[in-house]
């Protein structure tokens, strides 16, 4: 009766101490298995966002508007990174017509998919990002339109505002000078196939 007892109390005390060691193994590991992939999560993170190109700003590009010679308010948008380093345009240029006192006139602006939707574009120093640009043209007499001698331009998720260079026929006489009613964006794109398509 005694050897029953004591035998009883053995296997007690060795299913009580596996039972703790289980306990403290279990206990254990959901913290590492938390650790280790918040870890992992962490890690992916950064890699993802030192793969990222920043933006393009408007100090990192020159921005043209070149006249489409026999098409009257169709101007070809250029954005070359005058930077040192790579940085990506995804999106619409923002341009703000300036009168002849370089202030902001206000007039309806439009962004539009043309020639389809913007395509992300990463641009190393030197290269170009191009888009199409449609001005409705009034008269220099009609009320509803406003005389636009220049522009200024800003990049998608880029900041800051730069004057854009107009480029026309000089010689043929003409002159910056647009009667600005309504303005439409093209999405910008790596080529200029198909941007002034409007």
């Amino acid at each position: 009766m005694l050897n029953r007892t004591r035998a009883l109390g053995a296997v007690a005390a060795l299913a009580g101490g596996i039972a703790l060691l289980t306990g403290c193994a279990q206990g254990a590991t959901p913290d590492q298995g938390a650790n280790a992939l918040s870890g992992q999560v962490q890690q992916a993170s950064g890699g993802i966002g030192q793969a990222q190109e920043a933006s393009c700003s408007a100090e990192d590009v020159d921005m043209t508007l070149t006249v489409q010679p026999d098409r009257p308010g169709i101007l070809l948008l250029t954005a070359v990174n005058s930077s040192q380093q790579p940085c990506t345009v995804d999106g619409w240029a923002g341009l703000v017509p300036l009168d002849m006192s370089n202030s902001e006139i206000e007039v309806p602006t439009q962004q539009v998919d043309i020639p389809g939707p913007p395509t992300s574009t990463r641009l190393e120093p030197g290269e170009t990002a191009f888009a199409g640009v449609k001005l409705e043209l009034g008269s220099k007499d009609d009320l509803d339109a406003y005389v636009a001698t220049g522009f200024t331009a800003s990049m998608p998720g880029g900041e800051g505002t730069t004057n854009a260079h107009i480029s026309f026929d000089q010689s043929a006489g003409e002159h910056a000078e647009f009667p600005v009613k309504s303005i439409q964006i093209g999405s910008f794109q790596p080529s200029a196939q198909g941007v002034t398509v409007f």
